[in-house]
């Protein structure tokens, strides 16, 4: 990283001693930095092209097959990478992997990629119907290794398309206002039991298995487990530096890349995001000891429950795929009752990081042990919970970006 004046107060500095603001504008003694301020525009920062598609969707609709892709680049993906690829005729969309875009050695059996396919699939599948189609999808099938190629793509699913009624569901319309959510959430507000049975019921019979925690040793369990892999990351300069550069903290990087998490998705309490674009940005360790942090301060101990989706082969292809879609289902279930929710998947980085280091399985250990049983292997971690106010939306590349 280029190297920044060292008189400048650090962002890591700020979370630690605050800073002055006056009217909700924050003071600075820099001119330079009050003009980063300005041109970072920290107070209405969701606009330009990196945004639109959260709203060209309504205001300029695609028709056919078209219409159900620019809802499925609205989907969750790991880091925001959107690593998919589209190709559209009349009645068919193929899904293929854009190897290019995958996290290293944050991601080095490109695991998190295919579930990250399995929400884009997902909102296919939702959105099929809302526009008088049925959605048939076959699944390519094999098995994730540390020899897939670094480039090129790979078809992952086809999705035919035939005519049917017309129905649209609510699972369809919480598609635009679906939003990972990295904010404190409201500890002592419990996700009724009916909604956590509806989610329960939602993955039976898919495939995947959802084992959720709120309170008690399996709780205890789960937040010790979470945060000794977190620590275990940001231990790990590869990993860091692997996540590191998707972080996009600049209005230019968003417009520009269309990607990636942002400063305003971090879930920063207000005053620290404002200080956080006008300051010089942090090193990339130190950015993730400030993830780490807030890790413990704020993901875990906020939140009300978390859970584990387990599959029968972590490494197979098809059922991260159908993981992906289950967690994107879930998602928008929670949406519809006004839920928050937020991947947190360190624990399952860190089996991957074992196996591709081979050292022991420590951490497939400690959370088989937790989930009592060795016939599901984990692949996906998350909490969820009530928050004030409405989540930020991401960066998204339009259609005609992802389409091949």
């Amino acid at each position: 990283m280029e190297k920044r004046n060292s008189n400048l107060v650090s962002r890591r500095g700020l979370l630690k001693k605050g800073f002055l603001v006056s009217g909700g504008v924050a003071v600075v003694a820099a001119g330079g930095l009050v003009w980063r301020g300005l041109e970072e525009d920290i107070f209405s920062p969701f606009d330009g092209p990196a945004y639109e598609p959260w709203s060209t969707w309504k205001t300029d609709p695609m028709e056919g097959p078209l219409a159900l892709v620019q809802m499925a680049i609205l989907a969750a993906s790991p880091h925001n990478t959107q690593p998919w690829r589209f190709k559209v005729t009349d009645n068919r969309i193929e899904i293929y992997a854009d190897r290019a875009r995958h996290l290293g050695d944050f991601d080095p059996y490109r695991r998190e990629m295919q579930i990250g396919f399995g929400c884009a699939i997902e909102n296919i599948v939702q959105s099929a119907p809302a526009h008088g189609l049925d959605a048939k999808l076959a699944i390519k099938q094999g098995t994730l290794d540390l020899g897939i190629k670094s480039n090129g793509s790979e078809l992952i699913a086809v999705i035919d398309l035939v005519a049917a009624g017309k129905q649209v569901s609510d699972l369809f319309k919480a598609i635009p206002h679906r939003h990972t959510d990295r904010s404190p959430y409201d500890r002592s507000k419990a996700v009724p039991q009916k909604i956590l049975q509806k989610m329960t019921e939602m993955a039976e019979g898919s495939g995947v298995d959802l084992k959720l925690f709120e309170e008690g040793e399996s709780r205890t369990k789960f937040d010790q487990i979470m945060m000794a892999a977190t620590n275990a990351i940001v231990s790990d300069m590869s990993m860091v530096q692997a996540s590191h550069d998707w972080i996009r903290t600049t209005d230019a990087a968003i417009q520009k890349h269309k990607d990636g998490p942002t400063l305003d998705g971090a879930g920063l309490p207000a005053m620290i995001k404002y200080a956080a674009k006008i300051f010089p940005d942090p090193s990339a360790k130190t950015g993730h000891e400030m993830w780490r942090d807030a890790t413990e301060s704020s993901h875990l101990a906020t939140a009300p429950v978390t859970g584990f989706l387990s599959v029968i082969d972590r490494y197979d292809k098809s059922d991260n795929v159908i993981a992906g879609q289950v967690w994107q289902r879930l998602h928008l279930l929670a949406t519809t009752y006004g839920l928050s929710m937020h991947p947190m998947n360190q624990p399952v980085e860190m089996i991957d990081r074992e196996k591709q280091l081979g050292k022991a399985p420590t951490f497939d250990r400690q959370i088989s042990e937790l989930l009592g049983s060795r016939d599901w292997q984990p692949t996906f971690a998350f909490r969820m919970g009530y928050r004030d106010g409405s989540a930020p939306i991401s960066p998204r590349k339009p259609v005609r970006e992802v389409l091949i």
